[in-house]
């Protein structure tokens, strides 16, 4: 359960929800959150954690009750292996702030520092004074910095030098990839050696880790809220995140955006979800702690939106400029505008410190299950070769995606860390959640996987249950996935424009999951060609295989 929370529980809860939610009628938008949450996104949490608990199985050997579409779960094991690389710098970027928060001046509060520019104010109020109407425009929310820099205004803050001058060292554009950032690098390598030591016996040790890692980010979430709530300035912050604006309802964007959330911050479609559900007990009440698990996950987006507010609130108040100007989402929030709000309160290298640190643990439950996907598809797929190496699997798998990374710490890294993540999580998780609903209640069908429920858990799937998986979810599924090509916009970062040829990389990114599926359908046929016709091959490639059952009889 802590496991599943601390996947759950990621960046995009704490980074993105709030600024979503904020500019998509605020408290209005919690209407379509909600009742998307509960008709597509609990019950595809729902979806990925059954089986894999009825039958004991990783991520691809799951797939042997429906072969044909093995290849899901192999694109789920590539999507993972995918995103693991540049997700890393979510950690590494926080240790290194951590690092930095233990100077006897946060370096992020002054200017003349070596990477400091002649556009750097310490004023920060007369920064976003002067620059009020620059502020006033933002569309990107994943890797933006502030709206100060975004639009290339006329001056800067201490902590947006700090963030692109010293941590990310940006360069002009992606063709000019420059030097490496090694303090960066460093920092990446200390996360794998914490992953890996906490991976180091396997499900076991990261068991018990998360008990530290899952439960700390609460007791540090909490203790920020307190501390800010009492600051001059947090009332009327509160009041700009919750204040509803219903018109927002009438506009299809608002439920686009809300289906995507509740997506993003669930992370279904990558396999997490079915190789945790894979290590629970037989008769574990599956239904009820993924209830427990998705109404926690997005209660804590709700919670850590009023935290932000609140801090935001904090920081519009001391600067006597109005709130919407010091509004940012993704790392612009996390690394520009937290740390200069927290740098104001008293003890500032302490409140910055268990900031970092909690968004060190919120990352970290994450990649322990991203991991953890790779090596249990690899040790289930060769149990005779690596069931005896997982150690030597699981270091091997870290230092790899150590080296891939070390691209992303280069200065042209941020344009590359953008654009796989624009591209990434668009897309393909929503196609193989689709098929996984179209598998499981069409082909290997809503009465014998109730039959599996009932012998888990001693009684059949509810109605409703067996209704969203066979026509309400995957609907809501296709129709997010067409609005969402509909209303495809190009990567940007700032003002910066990508190439023309990055659009091709990018939907080579994003369809590069999906390319598992069509290839193991056919070497799946073709393998029962031999003897068979091909509508019988097919239909043999459609029914469980012989090993298929439940993991208590095993």
């Amino acid at each position: 359960m802590l496991t599943m929370v601390g996947y759950c529980v990621a960046l995009g809860n704490l980074l993105r929800f709030p600024y979503i939610c904020n500019r998509n009628g605020g408290g209005a938008f919690l209407i379509p959150f909600i009742l998307l949450l509960l008709v597509a996104g609990f019950p595809t949490f729902f979806l990925e954690s059954i089986l894999p608990q009825f039958s004991g199985k990783g991520p691809k050997q799951v797939w042997s009750f429906c072969p044909l579409f093995q290849g899901i779960g192999v694109g789920a094991v590539v999507g993972t292996c995918s995103y693991m690389p540049y997700y890393n710098l979510y950690l590494a970027w926080p240790i290194y702030y951590m690092v930095k928060s233990c100077s006897s001046v946060l370096p992020w509060t002054t200017c003349g520092n070596s990477w400091n520019t002649d556009l750097c104010v310490e004023e920060v109020n007369a920064v976003y004074a002067n620059n009020v109407t620059a502020l006033a425009r933002n569309a990107t929310a994943t890797i933006t910095t502030a709206k100060l820099w975004e639009n290339m205004t006329l001056a800067h803050t201490p902590a947006e030098e700090f963030w692109q001058y010293n941590v990310l060292g940006v360069s002009n554009g992606l063709e000019d990839v420059g030097s490496v950032q090694w303090h960066i690098v460093g920092c990446l390598f200390g996360s794998y050696v914490i992953i890996f030591l906490c991976l180091i016996r396997g499900i076991r040790s990261s068991g018990k880790a998360v008990y530290v890692t899952a439960l700390l980010p609460y007791i540090l979430l909490v203790s920020i809220f307190i501390k800010t709530a009492i600051q001059p300035g947090a009332a009327d912050g509160l009041h700009f995140y919750v204040v509803p604006d219903f018109s927002k309802l009438l506009d299809i964007q608002v439920w686009l955006e809300a289906c995507l959330q509740v997506f993003y911050s669930l992370g279904p479609g990558f396999g997490l979800i079915g190789t945790a559900a894979s290590y629970k007990k037989f008769h574990e009440p599956c239904l009820r702690d993924c209830l427990i698990i998705t109404l926690v996950s997005e209660g804590t987006s709700i919670f850590s939106g009023l935290v932000t507010y609140a801090t935001l609130g904090v920081m519009s108040e001391k600067m006597n400029v109005p709130i919407e100007t010091v509004v940012s989402s993704g790392p612009g929030l996390g690394f520009v505008t937290y740390p200069e709000t927290l740098a104001q309160l008293p003890l500032p290298q302490l409140w910055s410190f268990l900031f970092f640190l909690m968004l060190l643990t919120v990352g970290l439950d994450s990649q322990f299950l991203g991991v953890e996907v790779v090596v249990t598809a690899l040790v289930d797929q060769y149990p005779n070769q690596l069931g005896k190496r997982r150690v030597l699997v699981t270091g091997g798998f870290c230092l790899i995606s150590f080296l891939i990374g070390i691209i992303f710490c280069t200065q042209g890294g941020p344009y590359m860390f953008q654009l796989i993540d624009w591209y990434l999580f668009s897309l393909g998780p929503m196609v193989i959640c689709t098929l996984e609903c179209v598998a499981v209640a069409w082909i290997y069908g809503i009465r014998r996987i109730s039959s599996d429920a009932e012998m888990m858990f001693g009684k059949q799937l509810a109605m409703p249950v067996k209704i969203l998986w066979a026509f309400v979810t995957p609907t809501i599924l296709v129709t997010a996935f067409i609005l969402a090509l509909l209303r495809y916009e190009p990567p940007t970062y700032g003002k910066y424009k990508f190439p023309s040829y990055a659009s091709t990389i990018g939907w080579f990114i994003a369809v590069l999951p999906l390319l598992p599926i069509p290839i193991y359908m056919v070497t799946t046929v073709r393998k029962h060609m031999a003897t068979n016709s091909l509508k019988k091959s097919i239909k043999i490639a459609l029914r469980p295989d012989a090993d298929w059952g439940p993991t208590i009889a095993n």
